[in-house]
């Protein structure tokens, strides 16, 4: 399986894809997460080892997935369901209460909700509290203030582990690991939001995954070469 950041007008999630999908099979998956019909698609990706954003040939036959970390998927035509719900959140939403939108037939929440999408999912809240029981578990072999490592998507960093908890900022259940770097590969100073959770440490030298991605030891002494991730906040 390989992760990929899915991002399009409606959709900003990640999502695991067998790598041996054909181009066809990619875009009837990115219709379900994004409601994008695939003739309208538009579909730009940023490879792994390279900075810039480039246009998917849609008639190729094969695709290297492993090599991908994020994919864009833009609707191009005008008057696709997509861009209607789109200009219509754009013209109505500031005069919608809350309780009014969840009222509304033609609205991306009902979408969602007839697509059975994230929380709409029967069995969104079983994969919701099976990963938080994966996390607590990984925290019970963790220990506070010792060196660490931290890997995922092939790459790997190593600092100490200074914070583990929740982020209220982000949510009230899952647990975090406040991490400081070795090296400036972090995305920030050991706060979120304004609230300080540990440091504060130099700019970017501070970050927060999942447990699931952290290991502690003294073992994991500095590296000479660090690798960044997006899969933090």
């Amino acid at each position: 399986m390989s992760r990929i950041f899915i991002e399009s007008e409606f959709c900003l999630t990640w999502k695991e894809f067998p790598i041996n999908l054909s181009i066809d099979q990619l875009c009837d998956r990115l219709h379900n997460l994004t409601g994008i019909e695939p003739i309208d698609m538009q579909i730009q990706y940023k490879s792994k080892n390279k900075p810039q954003i480039t246009d998917l040939d849609k008639n190729i036959v094969d695709i290297d997935l492993t090599q991908i970390e994020k994919i864009i998927v833009i609707d191009i035509n005008e008057d696709s369901m997509v861009n209607q719900l789109k200009n219509s959140t754009e013209k109505q939403s500031f005069k919608l209460s809350e309780e009014d939108y969840r009222k509304k037939q033609d609205s991306v929440l009902q979408w969602k909700k007839d697509k059975k999408l994230g929380r709409f999912d029967p069995t969104y809240q079983e994969k919701l509290e099976k990963e938080r029981a994966s996390q607590q578990q990984c925290v019970t072999n963790l220990k506070l203030d010792q060196r660490c490592i931290v890997k995922n998507q092939g790459m790997e960093r190593r600092g100490w582990l200074r914070y583990i908890g929740e982020i209220p900022e982000i949510n009230h259940d899952d647990i975090w690991c406040g991490i400081e770097f070795d090296e400036p590969m972090g995305k920030n100073d050991g706060s979120i939001k304004g609230k300080q959770y540990f440091g504060p440490v130099a700019t970017n030298y501070g970050g927060f995954v999942k447990p699931v991605f952290v290991k502690t030891g003294p073992q994991y002494t500095p590296l000479d070469e660090f690798a960044s991730s997006d899969e933090e906040i």
